[in-house]
């Protein structure tokens, strides 16, 4: 009995170091690409766990990215967060789907210069509304005039079916 209970502590501390390392690791952002409009898009390797913690990432980094990715003032943009995956690939190869799962960036000069379209997170920032984060698992957040995050619900999370009897 001694030894199992040593082997769950055991398990529970690397459980514990493995999140803290996942978590602690700087997201790198290993390409961005401005559509010359409305929209940026930013090529990460991974983005933390939480939907806060994903949150805090951007608007900690926001200022660094609007300063290399400038855009129009008074103007809605849109900020598109998307998994490297299985990194960049060439549309003529592709056969994992059809070809609208790509989105191909045409300043990258190589036949490999698509990418799968996992958006991990969108963001809609408006000049007189709040900011909206788009989560990848559909929860939906703003930031509020407070600068808190707060969720969005939208009307069918209220649905009858939604809720367990």
């Amino acid at each position: 009995m001694k030894r199992k209970l040593q082997k769950i502590i055991l398990y529970l501390f690397l459980l514990c170091c493995i999140y803290n390392l996942w978590t602690l690791r700087p997201v790198q952002i290993l390409y961005t690409y401005s559509d010359a409009g409305n929209s940026v898009f930013l090529v990460v390797d991974h983005l933390p766990w939480t939907d806060s913690d994903k949150i805090n990432w951007y608007l900690k980094h926001q200022d660094e990215i609007k300063s290399q990715n400038p855009l129009p003032e008074d103007s809605w943009h849109t900020w598109y967060v998307i998994d490297i995956g299985n990194g960049f690939t060439d549309y003529k190869k592709y056969i994992e789907g059809p070809y609208e799962d790509l989105y191909c960036f045409p300043t990258i000069k190589s036949n490999d210069n698509c990418i799968v379209k996992n958006y991990l997170m969108v963001i809609n920032e408006y000049p007189y509304r709040n900011t909206h984060f788009f989560i990848a698992d559909n929860n939906e957040y703003q930031l509020t005039q407070e600068n808190k995050i707060e969720r969005v619900f939208n009307p069918h999370d209220f649905e009858k079916d939604n809720f367990q009897q």
